[in-house]
């Protein structure tokens, strides 16, 4: 494992038995690094070069808004990757371990009481992604007390703990927002009283960019600010739980009573508004620093459309359907999301232009691809070529695949002829029609995009996907690396998986000697010279199987993990993401699917990169290249050498030493 998490004794040095042969395999010589210390700038360089060598590797983290690191008394109860502490911990972390790109989570404003960011509003910035300490500053204008900032800090139940407090965080947001929007009033209004004219011309600069945001946005916000109005005053942030006439207010517009609450409560709209601006300049600067670091920001489509979206275009989804996953071995009972599903009905108009849902889904998507010009993650794949649909259960007899559910009674109006020869195209027909043009026209190409394609993708679901040429993801805790193509983006896990370190005691543990055995044989076969005979991989099978070492367990699962990091580099996959937890060798599970307590909040310490151990990305690198044809690795030697002797060196180092690894 590679860092010590707060409160666990998780941290271990690597076994010495464990070690790699510092033999040069072209002379016989002696490593000529192996005497020296550990070089934290030799080990940045190497990393680049040896992801250069296995193919221009794109090295990715992912990490979500949320679990940011913030420096010793700044922490606010929540993260974000584009306040301050992030661009001076974060980014020069990813910059000396040669990360090229950070995954993001989906960034819009989540609903009160769920920290998901999969439920969020595509169309609203998440203001808790917004930099609280920045708008104390005067040249930001000042807008924030800093004795509300200080208190926030002050009261903060997460101080110090490895997860951060939702909870606390909304509330003293919405606390420090009000405060913001205040001062911004009364300063934009008597800018002569400032004295500070630094922070004078700020508030005029933002009074500017206020105007200008709210006549090109308010129209688009306005519903989402009414909704968010509705919600305080009625107490409850469902719209069916709202009277009557306040449910249907955009079905169709009612728009004597749209007018009545924006008379009545303007001055919350003008601020609902202008937070969602702060959040917009808060995320550009911070990708801004991103990108100043050659790293790109990755964003993230959720298939769910927030409460806040449908109730603004009700008519654009079916009224009594709604989306979740069918039963399996895993889930029985399968998985009751509750997501609105779009009208099928409405994505074309006959002359082929985009209907109320084609229209919805096409902004959805333009806008966040417009977002993120480093690429996008598009969640649930199948859930925009055929998602699994049903009424009140998943294992209800209404229940079935949208467009494939031809014998099932209430869903074969939707249903799409198969055994033709159009089948695939037909079924990607929302990829090929509304999502990939809109992702296109805001500057987009297929290579920027991923899928998100794991659980059960039904054949016909898979043939649309692949014939039009995307990118999925492959998960090595269930797929061969091997398996991945080189327009796949390969990972360890996701934010809804076992850590890796548990998934590996997993296997090891409870499940007996044949589960570890069968996973151990794909990734030694995968992680050895290209020309390895059946009987060289036997043999290093044998070294660490089960059942032939049950006496050196740790050995045996260390080898594993080192093998497993490594068939990262030698698989097809261009792309390779890593899920922070997993990097850091954490055995805390970030979100456990199905369940509603204790998710979404894991977080990064303020001094996790001085905890953090790169032995085991440095040696898989090493293991990758060293699996590649003879003349690769001839041609490399000294490179190989170099990240074997850094790769010692870390090991040698003492149990719990706080490395600061930073060039």
């Amino acid at each position: 494992m590679f860092i010590r998490a707060i409160g666990t004794n998780v941290y271990k040095n690597n076994l010495k038995a464990n070690s790699l042969n510092f033999t040069s395999r072209k002379t016989g010589a002696t490593n000529p690094y192996s005497t020296k210390e550990y070089d934290p700038k030799r080990a940045s360089s190497d990393i680049r070069e040896a992801l250069e060598v296995l193919g221009d590797k794109k090295l990715e983290l992912i990490i979500h808004n949320a679990s940011a690191p913030s420096a010793a008394g700044k922490d606010v109860g929540i993260g974000s990757l584009y306040s301050e502490s992030s661009k001076k911990l974060l980014i020069p972390f990813l910059e000396t371990y040669g990360f090229s790109g950070v995954q993001v989570d989906p960034e819009g404003m989540r609903p009160e009481h769920d920290a998901s960011p999969y439920v969020s509003n595509s169309f609203v910035y998440n203001p808790l992604i917004i930099d609280l300490e920045d708008l104390t500053k005067p040249e930001n204008g000042a807008l924030l007390d800093k004795n509300v900032y200080k208190t926030i800090v002050k009261l903060n139940p997460a101080k110090g703990k490895i997860k951060g407090d939702y909870e606390h965080s909304r509330d003293s947001f919405d606390i420090a927002l009000v405060n913001v929007w205040k001062n911004f009033k009364n300063k934009s209004s008597n800018l002569d009283s400032i004295s500070n004219p630094q922070e004078a011309q700020a508030v005029s600069e933002l009074s500017d960019n206020f105007a200008q945001y709210k006549q090109e946005n308010g129209d688009m916000l306005e519903p989402y600010a009414i909704y968010s109005i509705l919600t305080n005053k009625f107490n409850n942030d469902y719209f069916r739980n709202w009277p009557g006439e306040y449910q249907n207010m955009y079905n169709p517009r009612n728009e004597q009573l749209i007018s009545q609450v924006k008379d009545e409560h303007q001055d919350e709209i003008d601020k609902f508004i202008f937070v969602d601006m702060l959040a917009k300049q808060a995320r550009d600067k911070g990708i801004e620093a991103y990108e100043q670091a050659g790293i790109k920001t990755e964003g993230d489509n959720p298939v769910a459309f927030s409460n806040q979206e449908v109730w603004a275009n009700m008519g654009a989804f079916l009224p009594d359907y709604k989306m979740g996953c069918p039963p399996d071995g895993d889930n029985p009972k399968g998985q009751a999301w509750g997501f609105a599903v779009l009208n099928p009905k409405k994505l074309f108009n006959p002359d082929g232009s985009f209907g109320e849902s084609g229209q919805l889904l096409y902004d959805k998507c333009k806008k966040l691809a417009q977002d993120n010009q480093g690429g996008i993650r598009i969640d649930h794949i199948v859930g925009l070529i055929d998602p699994f649909v049903y009424k009140d259960s998943p294992v209800d007899r209404t229940a079935g695949r949208l467009f494939s559910s031809e014998h099932n009674p209430d869903l074969r109006q939707f249903a799409i002829p198969r055994g033709r020869h159009d089948t695939a195209q037909r079924f990607g027909a929302i990829l090929e029609k509304i999502v990939l043009p809109a992702c296109e026209e805001a500057g987009l190409t297929k290579d920027d995009i991923i899928c998100e394609n794991l659980g059960a993708i039904p054949d016909h679901a898979n043939d649309a996907f692949k014939r039009l040429g995307l990118g999925g993801m492959v998960v090595t805790q269930y797929h061969n690396g091997m398996s991945a193509r080189a327009e796949d983006t390969i990972m360890l896990g996701s934010h809804d998986t076992l850590p890796f370190v548990s998934y590996v005691d997993n296997l090891y543990g409870p499940y007996g000697q044949d589960p570890f055995n069968h996973a151990l044989w794909p990734a030694v076969e995968n992680t050895l010279p290209r020309k390895a005979s059946h009987e060289q991989k036997q043999k290093e099978f044998d070294k660490y199987r089960f059942d032939y070492n049950r006496h050196q367990p740790e050995v045996n699962k260390q080898a594993f993990k080192e093998k497993k990091f490594a068939e990262l580099f030698t698989s097809p996959a261009q792309r390779v993401q890593i899920f922070w937890t997993d990097l850091l060798g954490m055995p805390q599970r970030y979100n456990t699917p199905g369940t509603s307590s204790g998710n979404w909040t894991l977080r990064l310490s303020s001094d996790f990169d001085k905890q953090f151990n790169p032995e085991m990305l440095i040696k898989s690198l090493s293991i990758a290249l060293k699996a590649q044809d003879e003349k690769t690795v001839r041609e490399n030697q000294d490179l190989i050498n170099s990240l074997d002797a850094n790769a010692q060196a870390l090991s040698q180092m003492p149990n719990g030493s706080k490395l600061n690894l930073h060039v």
